[in-house]
């Protein structure tokens, strides 16, 4: 789910103009191909904090999150009390309300409160496949569909999830403590959609 997170705060900072583009190398050569790895997520936030010359935690909670009407400061794991280095590739702690609104953000285009907080112009291409060969990512979040209608989530290691199906004005969070059951896959994502669909259909909104 961290990823998702440092994708946002990678829009902030070039439309704040701390980088140039998503194009600007740092020493490998850009957009090529969909890998997963969290190395590389990991070596994207230490190059924005050399851009930015501040910790990205504090870039989060100070650029947006309180914004948001946040509960509370949101936290980033580091590796050792000594160096202090956030772990850019996971370990991003929140509760689920302001996972929530953050889900909400995204689904709005990045306006909160008639304001827009976020360039819709880079949520649009975050929500958009990267890669025709890979339509299930695009810029730090996983798409599908579900029922023929799309949906875009965070998905972490633990099976936590902040799931968003804009049609429905639905956003699921799940905050999990198991890893999931890779030898017998199960589609959770539809599970946890399908009860909440169950769960709002009869309920009217004044």
């Amino acid at each position: 789910m961290a990823k998702s997170i440092l994708s946002a705060l990678l829009g902030k900072a070039i439309s704040e103009g701390h980088i140039k583009s998503l194009d600007q190398p740092i020493n490998t050569i850009p957009g090529e191909a969909f890998i997963y790895k969290s190395g590389a997520t990991q070596l994207l936030g230490m190059a924005m904090e050399n851009a930015l010359d501040q910790k990205l935690n504090r870039y989060l909670n100070k650029s947006f999150w309180q914004e948001l009407g946040a509960e509370k400061e949101a936290l980033w794991q580091v590796d050792s009390k000594k160096r202090g280095t956030e772990k850019f590739l996971c370990c991003f702690a929140s509760n689920a309300r302001d996972f929530a609104h953050f889900g909400k953000l995204y689904k709005n285009h990045g306006r909160w409160n008639n304001s827009q907080l976020w360039d819709p112009t880079f949520i649009a291409k975050s929500l958009r496949p990267r890669f025709e060969s890979s339509p299930q990512y695009g810029y730090g979040w996983w798409l599908r569909t579900h029922n023929n209608q799309k949906v875009f989530y965070m998905d972490g290691h633990l099976a936590q999830y902040v799931i968003v199906m804009p049609e429905k004005n639905l956003i699921v969070v799940r905050l999990g403590h198991t890893k999931k059951n890779k030898k017998t896959p199960v589609d959770d994502i539809g599970v946890y959609l399908n009860a909440a669909i169950k769960l709002t259909k009869d309920v009217k909104t004044y």
